[in-house]
């Protein structure tokens, strides 16, 4: 079973809480977004070799860690630019799985149907992977949106929704439609407002605008998968990190700690693709 750990790092260098997290929760995968280690100095290649992950060929955008067994390979997705990387797996030999890296397009210069439309891609993006293959599939990342948000919800978008199943089904039929569609599954649904914090709906990014309806907390950084995974995705191992050993990432009034941290929490969640 691989341990995966993704955080949006915010172009910090954060490479010492990124090591101390591989440490304590024996991460085999890191995930990071905003990574753009020439800007910050990074060292973290180095720091991990010693915990022996070795780092990714990817964007500046991305930091993708892994251990150095693992059979791994990039797919192009020109289309969608340097915000999506859909990766090829073979965590063992004749085992194979894919995953998307994802760093969706944010609210302030993109309107709610461009970023409907982007989803719509990376789904499209993934499931062409999938016609002659497996459906061992998932995408992760920070998404910018929530899990209830029509970018993420609709069949027009992400189609991830937060039910395994519709009717035992895993492609269910849309109003108009004459074929039924597949989805995703999104545990993150059963996180929000679940994480033990003084603040009701604790997610992973904490921000308002003195709006009249705020949430507050806001699930940006999101792993959904296909619904036949869910037996190889233990939801009790899908882990929102609050803290590194005895380090805090939130501050004193509850809320994520830029200082220390980043303005995102960590996420750890396992997948057992090899079934053991």
């Amino acid at each position: 079973m691989a341990a995966f750990l993704l955080w949006n790092t915010g172009r910090k260098n954060r490479d010492g809480l990124v090591q101390n997290l591989v440490r304590e929760h024996k991460i085999d995968f890191v995930l990071l977004v905003e990574y753009y280690p020439s800007t910050i100095g990074s060292t973290l290649s180095t720091l991990l070799i010693n915990d022996g992950l070795v780092r990714r060929n990817t964007s500046e955008r991305f930091g993708v860690f892994s251990r150095p067994a693992y059979g791994m390979n990039s797919v192009a997705v020109t289309s969608l630019g340097d915000r999506v990387e859909i990766w090829n797996w073979n965590p063992v030999p004749n085992i194979a799985a894919r995953f998307a890296l994802v760093h969706g397009l944010d609210r302030m210069n993109n309107n709610d149907g461009t970023r409907r439309v982007f989803f719509r891609r990376i789904a499209d993006a993934v499931r062409a992977q999938e016609t002659n293959s497996h459906r061992r599939s998932m995408i992760v990342g920070d998404f910018n949106a929530h899990p209830l948000e029509s970018a993420v919800l609709s069949s027009d978008g992400l189609h991830a929704i937060g039910v395994q199943q519709v009717k035992t089904a895993t492609h269910r039929l849309v109003r108009w439609g004459d074929e039924e569609e597949d989805f995703f599954y999104n545990p993150m649904w059963r996180k929000y407002g679940h994480v033990t914090s003084r603040e009701a709906g604790m997610a992973t990014h904490y921000w308002q605008n003195n709006q009249a309806g705020e949430l507050f907390w806001h699930m940006l950084d999101q792993v959904v998968i296909r619904p036949e995974e869910s037996g190889s995705f233990p939801e009790d191992q899908l882990t929102i990190v609050s803290s590194v050993g005895s380090v805090t990432l939130l501050a004193p009034d509850g809320t994520p700690d830029v200082t220390v941290g980043s303005d995102h929490l960590p996420v750890v969640f396992h997948w057992n693709v090899e079934g053991v």
